[in-house]
């Protein structure tokens, strides 16, 4: 077995050993050191004048976040009265009604606290430009002026760093808006439309405080100069197989809507652009409430609805769908009739939603129309059920959708596509930054990603929560008979989908709500800083779009989709000629749009790190979709991933994922030097995901990317003191976990790519309990178009060559191959492995050294002789997920 030196145990960090006796190794002490006189002139970013200290908890880290002093708070807001929060945490429908009008709002309301949280950052940061935005600007052209003075084409020009911009000189004296309770009152709540982070200032939501996104939809849709195209936020739009977009959009008749992401459409709720020394802290939550129908404060606005009690039924006839004999969804008015300043006539065929299923709905239009009546459904259909009839006022009607409405029906019902279009707003993204951190803060019930930073030099996510869904504890009294059917204004609760599916603690219905995704920016840009909502600073600075010193540590993460997901792509920041071999560039010249080696700070040992991080319910720790910009040097170690599946029954899949690198022959690049070390699964649906065809080649036509065919590449993927498990709860009652390893390279089929690419991984003390039964598939969903080669309807080939090195066990007692037959053990002994079956390209080398070939339990024995992996016995290291109501 190989032994592991304390520098390298310390360097894991495990939050339940003991690390007084750790250092970095490199003289750096684990208490903080720094200069306490600033440089009157900033320093070239090659040679910083001050360095931060190292985080004694893991001296591979830089010095954790810390809230500001009060000194160092610009404005403090209070709550008002009027918003106080029940006991779950959530908004009273009393602090925040649907007006008379049904579906109507208004910003006294609605929206009461958008303007004033606004002119407060936006005062901050006129401060904050004033104080230091100049001294940024002269640090950042001298760093530039030094870039292009090298002449380098390869090179992006990135201004001065994030480590140089981290000295004290270039942060104002007053940097925080901070979110309080009210001091002579309840109140703890704000509610709020999108708002503007400013460079250089932090958002402060103080303990006990929620900040609510408003759920009038309208403050959501940008405004001309910023939407990519016409369609509204709050769209549900598909176009498959290049059909028409529709009529009234900026795109209609065209193939495509190409290159839009339905986020783009819409605000984020937290948004901001070109920043600098920029956070978001505090012991506060901000809640999206994804589970709210909508409202909206313009009559004109087009809003998805659906009529309470249907359930649709039609039938396929060529591109069109025919036999509707209840019709589900209606819009209150047209895209086109919306920006025209109109209302379309009743009846009118909705721009706004398509038809379900494969094809647009063209004729006849009877599915999908303009209807503004709240108490009838069209075509004289009677709604009854759930104690509705037609004839009750507020019941048998057309309900607004709620945004995991809009979501689930773009990405499900119409599509799930490359051309279907959920219009949803973010909660925070950022974009091309500088020095952007996130601390303490719990996010809620997001409505589309998460946390998105793009183009980020300097990202700090530390000690946050995500948790998505978390509903009202009104919502899951089922006793109550309460849904979105019984919503008007005065009662019900929000514990169902349209579907009628019931929003858990499971995926369902929750669609693309990530928890944490740094993402390559488009392209390099020169820009000035973003000083408010409507200003910018004087100077300008450098961004390089790519994904630099990254530190995701210590959060709890639920999000329902990826917990973290670097996406090296669609769009590529670099320059042409690095692109590599793929695009028949020079090789040598390659470079990577996230790269954990690019630029690495002094303050910390690794560029990208994900590191002590507890995960529930989500997709794993993800690298892709798009890696067509390349991934590589990046360093997963001492996280957690606990749920309960058992792999038993359907209803406790809750599709939890546990490591994934995702690509697909539109969106491939390389990926490669990805160090996974140290990790606890228990409960997993899919302990571990390496898939080259997580969008089939059909699904991603080369129209939509435009990019051409870009095979992806995995190789020298390290996985190392990692161990899969069952729960104590599923131990007791003798029942056998269960967890998925998929491995799936590209087979060089003719009608796509028509490239092989081999999955190369390394594995060093894997190993799964005798009480786990594993499935390992190299074939987890069809393939199209790719022929078979053993007679059966689709390839068993693999692709993966499968390293296994010392001390490895995949077997334990209990071992259930998939399908695909990647592995079989005989009865003989530990390590015995068989020549696999049905595969193509697979390599298995090395052999389980743990224990005599006559050892009943190699698994048990690895763990006994592994510091590392006895930690997931530890109670300490299974925390339930922190009450943030």
């Amino acid at each position: 077995m190989k032994m592991r030196s304390v520098r390298e145990l310390c360097a894991l960090g495990l939050f339940v050993l003991t690390v007084a006796a750790c250092s970095d190794g490199h003289g750096v002490s684990g208490s903080n050191s720094s200069s306490s006189t600033p440089p009157s002139n900033p320093g070239s970013p090659s040679t910083p004048a001050w360095t931060p200290g190292r985080y004694a908890g893991d001296t591979n880290l830089p010095d954790a976040p810390a809230l500001p002093s009060d000194t160092q708070v610009c404005s403090t807001l209070e709550a008002s009265n009027k918003l106080v929060k029940n006991a779950d945490g959530s908004l009273p429908v009393s602090a925040d009604p649907t007006p008379a009008t049904y579906g109507g709002a208004t910003t006294a309301l609605n929206n009461p606290d958008q303007a004033r949280i606004q002119a407060a950052l936006d005062a901050c940061g006129a401060s904050v430009d004033a104080e230091v935005g100049a001294k940024i600007s002269q640090a950042d052209q001298q760093a530039a002026a030094t870039q292009q003075a090298a002449n380098n084409s390869l090179v992006n020009i990135a201004g001065a760093s994030s480590e140089t911009l981290s000295n004290p000189s270039y942060k104002a004296t007053r940097f925080a808006v901070r979110l309080v309770k009210n001091s002579g009152g309840a109140g703890n709540a704000f509610l709020s439309g999108p708002l503007v982070l400013p460079s250089g200032v932090t958002l402060w939501i103080d303990d006990g405080v929620t900040l609510f996104a408003s759920r009038d939809v309208v403050v959501y849709d940008k405004s001309a100069q910023d939407r990519p195209n016409a369609i509204t936020c709050g769209a549900a739009i598909n176009n498959p197989n290049g059909l028409p977009a529709p009529g009234g959009t900026l795109n209609a008749g065209t193939a495509t809507i190409a290159g839009t992401s339905g986020m783009q459409n819409c605000y984020a709720l937290i948004r901001g652009n070109h920043t600098v020394n920029t956070s978001l802290m505090g012991n506060g939550s901000i809640d999206a409430r994804g589970y709210m129908p909508l409202i909206s404060s313009s009559p004109n606005y087009p809003m998805i609805r659906w009529a309470t009690g249907v359930t649709e039924a039609f039938t396929y006839s060529g591109n069109n769908i025919s036999g509707v004999t209840t019709p589900k969804f209606s819009c209150t008015n047209t895209i086109a009739a919306y920006r025209a300043g109109m209302l379309a006539p009743e009846g009118t065929a909705c721009d706004v939603v398509t038809a379900m299923g494969k094809t647009t709905l063209t004729t006849p239009a009877l599915a999908y129309v303009v209807n503004r009546q709240a108490t009838s459904v069209p075509q004289g259909y009677a709604v009854t059920g759930g104690g509705c009839n037609a004839s009750t006022s507020g019941c048998a009607r057309w309900v607004p959708a709620s945004w995991w409405d809009i979501s689930y029906h773009g990405n499900k019902d119409i599509g799930g596509g490359p051309y279907s279009f959920q219009g949803n707003p973010g909660m925070f993204w950022m974009q091309q930054s500088k020095n952007l951190s996130l601390y303490q803060i719990t996010l809620r019930n997001s409505t589309f990603f998460t946390v998105e930073a793009d183009g980020v030099d300097g990202f700090t996510v530390w000690g946050i929560k995500i948790i998505t869904p978390l509903l009202p504890d009104a919502a899951n009294q089922a006793s109550a008979g309460m849904n979105n059917d019984g919503f008007d204004g005065v009662s019900g609760s929000y514990s169902r989908l349209y579907t009628g599916a019931t929003i858990d603690a499971s995926s369902t219905g929750v669609k693309n709500t990530d928890g944490v995704d740094p993402s390559v920016a488009s392209g390099p840009e020169h820009a000035a800083l973003g000083t408010g909502s409507t200003t910018s600073s004087s100077g300008q600075v450098y961004f390089d779009s790519y994904v630099k010193n990254v530190a995701i540590v210590y959060n709890f993460l639920s999000p329902s989709d990826d917990n973290v997901a670097f996406k090296g792509g669609l769009m590529d920041p670099r320059p042409a000629a690095t692109h590599g071999a793929q695009n028949g560039s020079d090789p040598a010249n390659m470079a990577w749009g996230i790269d954990g080696n690019r630029g690495v700070s002094s303050n910390r040992t690794y560029g990208i790190t994900v590191a002590h991080n507890h995960n529930y319910n989500g997709h794993g720790l993800s690298i892709g979709s798009p890696t067509n910009a390349g991934v590589r040097n990046i360093h997963f170690y001492d996280n957690y991933f606990d749920s309960v599946y058992d792999g038993s029954t359907a209803s406790t899949d809750m599709g939890v994922v546990g490591l994934r690198i995702k690509s697909g022959q539109a969106r491939g690049g390389d990926v490669s030097n990805i160090y996974y070390d140290g990790a606890c699964m228990r409960g997993v649906k899919d302990f571990l995901v390496f898939d080259m065809y997580y969008t089939g080649p059909g699904a991603d036509p080369i129209s939509y990317t435009g990019l051409g065919w870009l095979a992806p590449s995995f190789h020298d993927i390290n996985l190392s003191n990692i161990r899969l498990m069952n729960i104590p709860a599923n131990k007791s009652a003798g029942k056998n976990g269960g967890g998925n390893l998929t491995f799936r390279g590209l087979h060089a089929d003719t009608a796509y790519a028509d490239t092989q690419s081999v999955i190369q991984l390394n594995l060093d003390n894997v190993v799964a309990d005798n009480d786990v039964v594993l499935g390992i598939s190299n074939l987890s969903k069809p393939v199209v178009n790719i022929g078979s080669l053993d007679g059966s309807t689709q390839s068993k080939a693999a692709n993966a060559n499968l390293n296994l090195g010392a001390n490895v066990s995949l077997i334990g007692q209990s071992f259930a191959h998939g399908s695909g037959g990647i592995l079989t053990n005989t009865s003989s002994g530990a390590g015995k492995y068989t020549s696999p079956t049905n595969t193509l390209n697979l390599t298995v080398n090395g052999s389980d050294d743990a224990g005599a070939a006559s050892d009943a339990n190699p698994a048990a024995t690895i763990v006994a002789q592994n510091a590392k992996l006895q930690l997931c016995d530890q109670a300490a290291s299974w925390p339930a997920f922190p009450n943030v109501k």
